[in-house]
């Protein structure tokens, strides 16, 4: 590869960078999305592009900013989204040069306790390859995705005295997650503001908001979108008092799954085994991630350390950009 430069993203780059996420990933996303996707920050937006010598962008790195609490701290992570260079930057020897520069001028402009404290991402088996060698991908040795599966077969079962409710509800969710952050060790900060940034205004996505409630108050949420022939659990809040919550939000969710013949429920869980085990009782199997996708974290904290975080860190379809 020729000479390039790396630097931070400035406004109007994001034309090239979303064509350059297309032609990679062979999608068709609109820039619509790029902007609900990386919207502007206080501090600007956390991306570094590499670009060649006629200024064309040829390799990306970005992160979606999100409050993380880690035990008693409370820091500002990102996900890691939307690396890649182009096929005319991985050519010879050097093939992985762009990726790996751009990946680890991302970490040293933006890691550290004032900017991105924690950073995580999914990568797939390529990706994967690269981290351990190059980007500190084994600081925490990386996790397969803990992927659920389940039949939207409709079983019957016994009422559980939980009231379903549809849509969203700022205090109830910033209720529920006050009693239930405790029980998440690792865990983005799921109230309101989250889950309106992350489940709000997509453009051409539509996801559902299921609360089960009992004695007046909400006790588990979640968040569900349709994708035939499989309904994706998005996302779950769950207080840990009852699981009969969890049976009547499972309930509902596969009575919506018959509703548009649908062949079956996905979920990623990781980190809540009281919840895991409710859901293995309700007919949800562990399975393999179809992409076998691996769960991976970095620490630019003194006080984080990631080698602690197997088992620890709660996720969910909602911690990705892949739902």
């Amino acid at each position: 590869m020729a000479d390039f430069t790396v630097r931070a993203y400035t406004a109007g780059d994001e034309v090239a960078i979303n064509a350059g996420f297309n032609r990679v990933f062979g999608l068709h996303r609109a820039p619509t999305e790029w902007r609900w996707k990386y919207q502007e920050e206080p501090e600007g937006r956390w991306i570094m592009i590499t670009v060649d010598e006629a200024e064309r962008v040829i390799g990306h790195c970005g992160a979606v900013p999100v409050r993380m609490q880690v035990g008693d701290l409370l820091v500002r992570a990102g996900q890691l989204v939307d690396n890649f260079s182009l096929p005319e930057a991985r050519r010879g020897l050097g093939a992985a040069r762009v990726y790996v520069r751009t990946v680890e001028s991302f970490f040293a402009s933006f890691g550290g306790p004032d900017g991105l404290a924690l950073l995580f991402g999914f990568p797939g088996e390529r990706h994967l390859r690269l981290g351990p060698a190059r980007l500190g991908y084994d600081r925490m040795p990386p996790q397969p995705v803990g992927y659920w599966v389940r039949s939207a077969h409709r079983r019957k079962e016994l009422q559980t005295g939980h009231e379903i409710r549809q849509g969203f509800d700022h205090d109830a969710i910033d209720e529920l997650w006050r009693r239930s952050a405790p029980r998440y060790e690792v865990a983005v900060v799921r109230d309101s503001a989250w889950l309106k940034r992350r489940f709000s205004g997509r453009p051409g996505i539509e996801y559902v908001h299921l609360s089960a409630w009992r004695q007046g108050r909400a006790h588990a949420w979640a968040v569900v979108r349709v994708q035939p022939p499989v309904t994706r659990w998005a996302e779950l809040v769950w207080d840990g008092e009852d699981p009969a919550a969890l049976a009547a939000l499972d309930r509902a969710i596969t009575s919506g799954s018959l509703a548009v013949k649908l062949e079956r429920v996905d979920m990623w869980l990781m980190g809540d085994d009281l919840a895991a085990e409710a859901l293995r009782r309700l007919g949800w199997e562990q399975r393999k991630h179809p992409d076998r996708l691996s769960l991976v974290a970095r620490s630019f904290h003194p006080d984080i350390d990631v080698t602690t975080f197997p088992g620890r860190f709660y996720v969910t379809m909602g911690d990705s950009d892949l739902v």
